[in-house]
């Protein structure tokens, strides 16, 4: 059997989705992570700086950076922390929910869009497929990271690529 093409959909798929993803964050004047960023600060309202870097996996120096976009933007603020003058405590903004809530609902748009015409039934049956696919390639060390911890190895391994 010859997979090529089912591979070739899928990848033709998931870059189109992600494409059209970026589109709808840059809109919105976010750049790839900070959306992931903005919703661990709403979950852990006065975290750390570290804290954050630490739960997306990327270095200190990146999460200051995205912070200090994302502060300038209007949708972090910062506050020093009542007990430790040389931390700060992160917080989202109410311009920042906004913004979350608003790319929540076209990030839900767009997906009713991709699934469209489909039943129930075969997102179902997508769904099951796509796990059992995973399944297929995963090893022990890959079962239990989440999608933000996948995107972060693979975008690892395109950057061992380029040096």
């Amino acid at each position: 059997m010859d997979y090529r093409e089912a591979v070739g959909a899928m990848h033709r798929l998931e870059l189109l989705r992600r494409i059209k993803a970026r589109g709808l964050m840059a809109e919105g004047g976010l750049h790839p992570g900070q959306p992931r960023l903005l919703q661990f600060i709403r979950e852990h309202p006065g975290c750390t700086q570290k804290e954050a870097a630490d739960d997306l996996d990327v270095t200190p120096a990146s999460a200051a950076a995205s912070l200090k976009r994302l502060e300038k933007a209007g949708f972090v603020s910062r506050s020093a922390d009542p007990r430790d003058a040389r931390r700060n405590r992160l917080f989202v903004t109410d311009q920042g929910i906004a913004q979350m809530d608003e790319k929540g609902r076209q990030f839900e748009a767009l997906d009713q869009r991709m699934f469209a015409g489909m039943t129930e039934e075969e997102v179902e049956a997508f769904r099951s497929a796509c796990e059992k696919m995973f399944d297929n390639l995963a090893d022990e060390g890959d079962r239990h990271l989440t999608v933000w911890k996948l995107s972060r190895c693979a975008q690892r391994q395109e950057e061992d690529v380029k040096k």
